[in-house]
């Protein structure tokens, strides 16, 4: 219950804020729900689902000139499942929440983030939030509490990524954890036709891995690439895997494609295996627009699955 109070008033907080400093302050968010219909190897089953909607507050405050104070608190809200409704489970999930100083220098934050090795992976994952995101496969998707983390300003066309995981964290094992990339290029692909991305976790909840990424863009056509791998510090097993993506823009349809290999059994699934899906995105209009995707899993140890999904988008 004291949870649940706790969260109500910093939404409230947030929404008061929002209002009594708009020039500082913004609110945002967004609602993702579809239809799914999955088979995980005991026959089709099809669900209400929320991907990923969220919720969140942020802020950039200029101190001076050359400084400016920010802040965000971001929270997963399911708004499909009966279990997490409110009343027999907590129906909000933190997401990133730290505070931090920008100028010159860069920026640093502290608090909960997503580590360097994830945002160095940019928009390479075109099945992000969907039931094909990397991370069933793959590890290193870590967005840790007990975290500060350093982004260089952008030297030419290259940026670092530095974050430290303090040792306090449940998931370092008692020992603290580094995170750090190197990008060069344009996260969005406007200014420069190419993003490349070299990224290390060195004893970061649990695992040593190395992670190559690259985008390029050739007109409509995007295409993507991840080699990643992976060692337990715990015990020295080790795997590797790799992952492919495309995307084809024609006028207000996207074309998505997406093809993962893993011999880690790492990530959310805790199994090798690969994934291969494919999808359309329509857009609707600058806020809104819908998807349609299907994936299947060739598994090695637990049952085949496949996916089939429609959602609608909003975002605010």
């Amino acid at each position: 219950m004291k949870t649940k109070v706790t969260n109500a008033v910093l939404l409230s907080s947030a929404l008061l804020c929002s209002t009594a400093y708009a020039e500082d302050i913004k609110l945002y968010g967004r609602a993702h729900l579809g239809i799914q219909s999955s088979d995980v190897g005991e026959g089709r089953e099809t669900d209400i689902e929320s991907y990923a909607s969220r919720l969140g507050v942020l802020s950039n405050h200029k101190v001076n000139d050359s400084l400016e104070a920010v802040f965000r608190f971001e929270w997963e809200v399911n708004v499909t499942e009966q279990d997490h409704d409110g009343a027999k489970a907590e129906n909000l999930t933190a997401r990133d929440q730290y505070v931090g100083l920008k100028g010159n220098f860069g920026e640093i934050m502290i608090g909960r983030m997503d580590t360097a090795m994830k945002k160095s992976e940019n928009q390479v994952d075109v099945m992000n939030d969907f039931a094909a995101d990397i991370k069933v496969l793959f590890n290193g998707e870590n967005r840790l509490g007990d975290s500060i983390r350093y982004q260089s300003p952008l030297m030419g066309e290259v940026k670092l990524l530095v974050t430290y995981v303090a040792k306090e964290n449940s998931k370092q094992n008692d020992e603290n954890g580094i995170s750090a990339a190197i990008t060069y290029g344009d996260i969005h692909l406007k200014r420069t036709n190419m993003y490349l991305a070299l990224a290390r976790d060195e004893k970061v909840a649990g695992y040593t891995v190395t992670r190559l990424t690259g985008q390029f863009q050739l007109g409509d056509l995007m295409l993507g690439g991840m080699y990643q791998d992976s060692e337990k510090d715990a015990d020295g097993t080790d795997g590797d895997g790799y992952m492919f993506s495309a995307s084809y823009k024609i006028d207000d349809y996207k074309l998505l494609g997406q093809y993962q290999h893993s011999d880690m059994a790492f990530g959310k699934l805790k199994d090798t295996g690969d994934a291969a899906s494919l999808g359309v995105e329509r857009k609707l209009s600058k806020q809104a627009r819908m998807y349609l995707l299907y994936s299947m899993f060739n598994m090695d140890t637990i049952e085949d699955q496949d996916h089939l999904a429609v959602t609608l988008r909003y975002d605010f």
